[in-house]
């Protein structure tokens, strides 16, 4: 059994190829989007406990659980990144593999 983590819950972007397009047009741009999302999260969290820090107000145990969370949303970017990058892919493909109708039929 393979360790609880975000990452689990995306598609795995080297199975991509089994959905249709309609599909990887939604999994492409929710996935960019929530990786925009959680990148913002990072740098409001990074701005925050630079503030703390320069308070005085950060504690060993905040600053430790706060470096674990950052640990987990950079992995979860990283893993959305991948995902709309293999949907991206696996569309141009389609794209570059599908026939190309001519003028005598």
């Amino acid at each position: 059994m393979s360790a609880i983590c975000w990452g689990n819950l995306l598609p795995d972007p080297s199975r991509l190829n089994t959905l249709s397009a309609e599909d990887l047009d939604a999994i492409e741009r929710t996935a960019e989007c929530e990786a925009m999302t959680v990148g913002h999260g990072i740098a409001a969290i990074g701005e925050l406990l630079a503030n703390t820090a320069d308070a005085g107000e950060l504690t060993d145990d905040a600053a430790r659980n706060i470096g674990w969370l950052l640990q987990s949303l950079g992995y979860l970017s990283g893993r959305l990144a991948d995902v709309a990058n293999g949907a991206e892919y696996e569309l141009s493909r389609r794209t570059a593999s599908a026939p190309n109708p001519t003028a005598e039929g």
